[in-house]
């Protein structure tokens, strides 16, 4: 998604083409918050009025932009789906910044009245993160063995595990009756040495070791006869 809108003097909005950016109020009353000014350094700092906006983004969360804003501020405000911002026709504001919910800082802005050029983002390595939306979680589909389902006693077969979905990199556990696993166990070929005649199986138990596996294994049993 995409937002884009223009702000005039400090609270009027116009050319609102999206959802994601909210003008807000003060809890106090009034069309403006009082804001610490972020552009200055140490303890002594005053409280500029402000313009602010939260900026929301479904299943990442929200940011506040703030505007140093005057009545006769005009300022059209494009965001980009992913708490980005451009900024076009400055006049009467010089600078912004961008908050975590929380009012931490994560960046600013320094408009051309300030800085004789473009926008200036100003940036440091102690400020705080723009929300990340959550690694969606991987997962196990389907799980197949395969190989010799008719053999004698005392074979040794390889049987191979087929595994569908996204939670690679995959982990193999191998088990047999009537028969043995004598190698390629954690590896997705089992060697089985079989045991008597009658009923027998082999299973390979497949789970993951990625991190945001959701946790639901996947097995197959390929059932054998031996003779």
């Amino acid at each position: 998604m995409a937002d884009s809108l223009v702000l005039t003097g400090v609270k009027d909005v116009k050319k609102h083409t999206g959802t994601e950016m909210l003008l807000t109020c003060p809890k106090r009353g009034g069309d403006t918050h009082l804001i610490r000014e972020w552009w200055k350094a140490g303890a002594s700092k005053c409280y500029v009025e402000c313009t602010v906006f939260d900026v929301t983004v479904a299943g990442t969360g929200t940011v506040k932009l703030v505007i140093d804003s005057n009545m006769s501020t005009n300022l059209r405000i494009d965001h980009d789906g992913a708490f980005n911002f451009s900024f076009y026709g400055s006049n009467e504001v010089k600078r912004a910044a961008l908050f975590t919910s929380a009012f931490e800082l994560i960046e600013h802005y320094v408009f051309p009245s300030i800085s004789g050029g473009k926008v200036m983002t100003v940036t440091r390595g102690d400020y705080a993160s723009r929300p990340t939306a959550p690694v969606p979680d991987t997962s196990i589909t389907n799980v197949t063995v395969s190989g010799s389902a008719d053999v004698s006693d005392g074979d040794v077969i390889v049987y191979s595990v087929t595994v569908t979905g996204d939670a690679t990199p995959y982990t193999y556990t191998w088990s047999a009756t009537n028969g043995s696993i004598t190698a390629g166990q954690g590896t997705a070929s089992g060697t089985v040495t079989w045991g008597s005649a009658g009923a027998g199986s082999v299973t390979c138990l497949v789970g993951s070791t990625n991190a945001n596996f959701d946790g639901a294994t996947g097995t197959d049993t390929l059932d054998v006869t031996v003779t």
